[in-house]
């Protein structure tokens, strides 16, 4: 799996980054709709966190949906 060291805005710290699952990319554009772009969004993997954004483009930044907090727990 591919990661990145990006900012994370939520963490507030530096922090390890993952592509989106296709999972987590269906839960986004049943959100915000069919015509939303859902390549190169990257994942915080911090514990509890779920932000996301376009690589380079904080403006571009949101939530994932709170179930996914749960099975990222249950994982572990």
């Amino acid at each position: 799996m591919r990661t990145r060291t990006l900012d994370c805005p939520t963490c507030g710290t530096m922090q390890v980054f993952r592509l989106l699952t296709d999972e987590e990319k269906a839960a986004i554009r049943s959100e915000k709709g069919d015509r939303h772009q859902v390549d190169n969004l990257w994942r915080c993997t911090a514990k509890g966190c779920l932000s996301y954004y376009r690589h380079l483009n904080k403006n571009d930044r949101d939530r994932l949906p709170e179930k996914f907090r749960d099975e990222e727990a249950a994982e572990k």
